[in-house]
């Protein structure tokens, strides 16, 4: 697959990376899953119950606080490598449905 591209971030699903403006997010392997399952599709709300499927297990029946502790970790990881000036794609937390990645840049023109 080639790599998908979010505003600054890049995810190459094939080769398991992630960069914001040119420079590598090191992610675990779930963080990694999540960013590259919301970045398939920016701009589209993603469920919890999706995500956790499609991430974790088909049959997953514990707790899903286990997705907001790793989508937090992706957020603050996206925040560390692009510093403070630089434009992130941001998580949106949509209550009671799930997430979406949005684009910094389509966000700013729509807004």
């Amino acid at each position: 697959r080639p790599p998908v591209t979010v505003g600054g971030l890049t995810v190459d699903i094939a080769g398991r990376r992630a960069t914001l403006h040119g420079r590598e997010v090191v992610l675990r392997a779930k963080e990694f899953d999540l960013l590259a399952r919301l970045a398939e599709q920016p701009g589209v709300a993603v469920s919890r119950e999706t995500l956790m499927a499609e991430v974790w297990d088909a049959h997953w029946y514990g707790s899903t606080k286990t997705l907001d502790v790793h989508i937090a970790a992706v957020r603050r990881k996206l925040a560390s490598v692009a510093g403070p000036d630089a434009e992130v794609p941001r998580i949106a937390t949509l209550r009671g449905h799930g997430y979406r990645l949005e684009d910094p840049a389509r966000s700013a023109a729509e807004g």
